[in-house]
């Protein structure tokens, strides 16, 4: 009789974990969230916009993660070809050998001559321009202003001097007597700071930073003030597009991201940063 109860007590305990998985494997399994991320890379200008613009991304597209970092233009370049970024943000046109990259401009902005707020001179040309950068233009009084040393920050690798050295047509080992810096930041605070300094910066970022009373000021070149207006009607000649470059024809998150990011619904972040939204 034990034999038998044992029996019937293991059936039952059999027949029950029979139900039990077979009533488990007809429920319909909870699916997870899908989650996608990206990373943009490159240069250190782009970075508040294109923060910001993620932020909104992330929002309409619930899942998706948007990594905006600053690696500089030649790193963030490396980065899209080997496939550790998804697209790399970068502040001019591509060159002749980027030809097989994907460009995408989102929005303008410009390449300005910034001085301490002080400084007497105005404007200034190419010519004027070049010859301060090669060393042959070493004094301010040469320009209308005191008579005083010009003292010249310069940025090497990134977007803005690269584009002035294709504009002015000079070669990197041309540029001489200069104090090295990194950013846009960097080239701010050393004009805001001495007198006599003088250096490139972005043409939105240096007007914002001259609106908060930063004791600086965009001089004019070649004739033309060097602020957003005149890029925005194309007579300010150091103007440049503000692109993001992948490695392919984006699709699916990729797509949707770069569509957004040059799209209308951004336009007001593009202006909180002093750029000038991409019209053609």
């Amino acid at each position: 009789m034990k034999n038998v109860a044992l029996t019937r007590l293991l059936f039952a305990f059999a027949f029950l974990s029979w139900i039990a998985v077979s009533v488990g494997a007809q429920q319909p399994r909870r699916s997870e969230p899908v989650s996608e991320k990206l990373t943009i890379a490159g240069s250190s200008l782009l970075v508040p916009l294109m923060t910001d613009i993620a932020t909104r991304f992330e929002a309409l597209h619930p899942g998706s993660k948007i990594e905006i970092r600053a690696r500089g233009v030649e790193k963030g370049l490396v980065e899209v070809r080997s496939g550790t970024a998804n697209a790399v943000m970068v502040p001019r046109n591509l060159r002749a050998v980027e030809r097989d990259l994907f460009s995408f401009p989102i929005a303008r902005d410009g390449v300005a001559v910034v001085v301490h707020r002080d400084n007497p001179v105005k404007d200034i040309d190419s010519r004027q321009f070049s010859e301060i950068l090669t060393g042959k233009l070493t004094n301010w009084k040469v320009l209308g202003g005191r008579d005083a040393p010009v003292h010249l920050a310069w940025r090497t690798g990134q977007g803005s001097t690269e584009f002035i050295l294709e504009y002015l047509r000079l070669r990197r080992e041309q540029i001489v007597g200069y104090t090295t810096i990194e950013t846009n930041d960097e080239a701010i605070r050393f004009t805001a700071s001495d007198l006599n300094g003088v250096a490139l910066a972005s043409v939105g970022q240096a007007e914002r930073m001259a609106r908060t009373n930063v004791p600086i000021k965009l001089l004019s070149f070649n004739g033309f003030p060097a602020a957003s207006r005149t890029i925005q009607n194309h007579t300010y000649a150091l103007s440049r597009p503000l692109m993001l470059i992948t490695s392919r024809v984006p699709d699916a998150l990729q797509k949707q991201f770069i569509d957004y990011a040059g799209s209308t619904s951004v336009i007001d972040l593009q202006l909180k940063y002093g750029f000038v939204p991409y019209q053609e």
